[in-house]
């Protein structure tokens, strides 16, 4: 049976590639009419993940990557700054360098990324369905423009609670688990060097720095989202909603601005993070960087105490105790 056919959030990655398939390659592009998915081939289904977890990403990097450049880095004050104090100190070709590797990163970490969702076409994961919206075919018009929906969410307390507090807390912890010693590993001198470098090519970095990887580093830090699905059971649609979060997650941590909330390893951590090295590697929290004596507090140095950061200098807080 053919998966509803609406693109995006309401399908996730399975049924968004599904519907690719029979709108765009078969009616478009074959001029064929007969919707036959169990005859395509691991070709054709790879390509087609490949170019839609590259567009989409693109679509990310290219929405909203300028947007917070442009209201945090360019827009200026009375007295010359910016919110995010970011003056081109270490040159004017920077955002272009970063976009141009960025490019080049999301192509190949997308191909490196699309086996997995294959594995999640075929079943192999522990994701499961549970129709949010469903389109119904209803006689009467005016209840069709009332309500054109019928839901079919969780029908026990359980599942309820799994959707909507187990599963986020799980793929949170897991994740920001494993992140913290994949990018702690990544800092090693047998992989800094050959890996992980590139990333840390600047001290001052921009949203557009945000998949300014080496692919290898991008995918490695990437993989424990993937692998989650295989050992814990997740919605559909919480999966795909997960790791667009996890996109713009990856955004704002780099763009240099950050409310202090407790616990949570900001942009000004990752701040830290870049002009320092050998801090704040965590992704989403700082217990692990607690725990692992790697963590700084951000609000103890300039420019986040509230004082200017002076021309060259590279903020490295002191050692702090979480109190």
């Amino acid at each position: 049976m053919e998966i509803p056919t609406v693109i995006g959030l309401g399908l996730g990655f399975d049924g968004t590639s599904n519907w690719i398939n029979k709108n765009i390659v078969d009616r478009l592009i074959l001029g064929v009419t007969d919707f036959r998915p169990d005859e395509y081939s691991i070709g054709r289904k790879f390509l087609v993940l490949w170019s839609f977890l590259t567009l989409f990403t693109f679509l990310l990097y290219f929405t909203l990557c300028p947007l917070v450049f442009t209201f945090l880095y360019l827009r200026r004050d009375s007295k010359g700054g910016n919110i995010a104090a970011w003056n081109q100190r270490e040159g004017r070709d920077q955002v272009r360098n970063e976009i141009t590797l960025s490019v080049f990163s999301i192509i190949v970490m997308a191909a490196l990324t699309a086996p997995f969702e294959l594995f999640v076409e075929a079943g192999y994961t522990k994701i499961y369905w549970v129709r949010f919206f469903c389109l119904q075919h209803l006689e009467a018009t005016f209840r069709t423009l009332l309500f054109p929906f019928s839901l079919d969410l969780p029908t026990t307390a359980f599942g309820w609670v799994y959707l909507c507090v187990c599963s986020p807390i799980l793929f949170v912890t897991f994740s920001d688990t494993c992140v913290y010693w994949i990018h702690r590993l990544l800092h090693h001198r047998l992989l800094y060097a050959r890996i992980h470098k590139l990333h840390h090519k600047y001290k001052e970095t921009t949203p557009f720095s945000s998949y300014a990887f080496h692919p290898i580093d991008g995918w490695l830090q990437g993989c424990p989202y993937h692998i989650f699905v295989f050992l814990f059971p997740m919605h559909h649609i919480s999966y795909f909603v997960a790791l667009a979060f996890v996109g713009l997650w990856t955004i704002n941590i780099h763009d240099r601005t950050s409310l202090k909330i407790p616990f949570v390893n900001g942009s000004a951590h990752h701040t830290i993070h870049h002009t320092g090295f050998n801090y704040n590697y965590g992704q989403y929290f700082i217990f692990w960087d607690v725990i692992g004596g790697s963590f700084r507090d951000p609000f103890l140095q300039a420019p986040y105490n509230g004082k200017p950061l002076a021309s060259g200098d590279v903020p490295i807080p002191p050692k702090t105790k979480l109190i």
